[in-house]
């Protein structure tokens, strides 16, 4: 039987410490029986944090994925898990107002957090313009070095490594903004409204991430009733990332080696601009 003393052990065994923002991708199956259910692993995280500290859920939408912006509104189901719909639906939680990838937060920043989303700095890609945009909570995250849970599930759940494809790709497409070769490059790039025609994207392979993390002794993992979980900083995930596609290490992307021609003429072309 899992107890709220139980998960704020686990929560110091993975390094967070009062006044820290923690994200939490979850199963809340993973843990076996939990003693007065769900509220047992919100409270145990923010027995952890502290008054100072911020609780963060994904409230991701897209089983719908066609028509998930026409039919967005802020009590739309998340599709990620009970944890994350029992946790928006909290007094004193707050949800960010974006279709794809929504957060709910509850603590001292969430407000701050969650109240503009895509509102402002779009970026081009995947799932739209809105969803990492530099006004979004992931931004916003990023800035407050929130701390990332995998409480029971696979690293393919990071929601981050979105992020930083995101950046990463804005990065590379203002690096050749007024040339003559910028619309083709950008038009390679795949998008949301050309969801069919697959184009150009990073698509971070957050495990392998992970294990370079781990040999910088930068991952903490702890077990909880039945599940397994692990934590690490989301800028070390996002900043290592970055480092390991700039380094052209194909390892870190699925199919990497995909993106070489379209990366060669991006800084071809970004030289030339110099």
């Amino acid at each position: 039987m899992v107890t709220k003393q139980d998960v704020t052990k686990a929560a110091r065994e993975l390094s967070i410490i009062p006044g820290d923002v923690v994200l939490i991708h979850s199963s809340f199956k993973s843990l076996g029986e939990v003693e007065n259910g769900a509220d047992t692993v919100v409270s145990g995280f923010m027995d952890a944090i502290g008054s100072e500290g911020t609780l963060v859920f994904p409230t991701l939408c897209q089983e719908d994925w066609k028509h998930v912006y026409e039919n967005w509104h802020m009590d739309a189901k998340s599709d990620v898990g009970y944890l994350t719909n029992y946790f928006r639906k909290l007094p004193g939680a707050k949800r960010s107002n974006q279709a794809t990838h929504s957060v709910a937060a509850m603590g001292k920043d969430a407000e701050y957090i969650t109240q503009t989303h895509g509102q402002s700095g779009l970026r081009y890609g995947i799932f739209g313009d809105t969803p990492f945009a530099a006004d979004s909570p992931w931004e916003k995250m990023y800035e407050k070095n929130a701390k990332i849970v995998f409480l029971g599930v696979n690293m393919y759940k990071c929601t981050f490594r979105h992020y930083t494809e995101y950046v990463y790709m804005d990065k590379c497409l203002k690096r050749i903004e007024g040339m003559s070769e910028y619309e083709a490059l950008k038009k390679d790039v795949w998008c949301y409204e050309r969801w069919d025609e697959r184009g150009q994207w990073p698509n971070i392979d957050s495990e392998y991430v992970r294990s370079v993390l781990d040999k910088e002794n930068k991952v903490f993992y702890a077990r909880c009733g039945n599940a397994d979980i692990t934590c690490f900083s989301s800028v070390d995930f996002v900043d290592t990332a970055t480092r390991l596609i700039e380094e052209r290490d194909w390892n870190v992307m699925f199919m990497g080696n995909e993106m070489e021609d379209w990366l060669d003429e991006v800084e071809r072309v970004a030289k030339s601009k110099a």
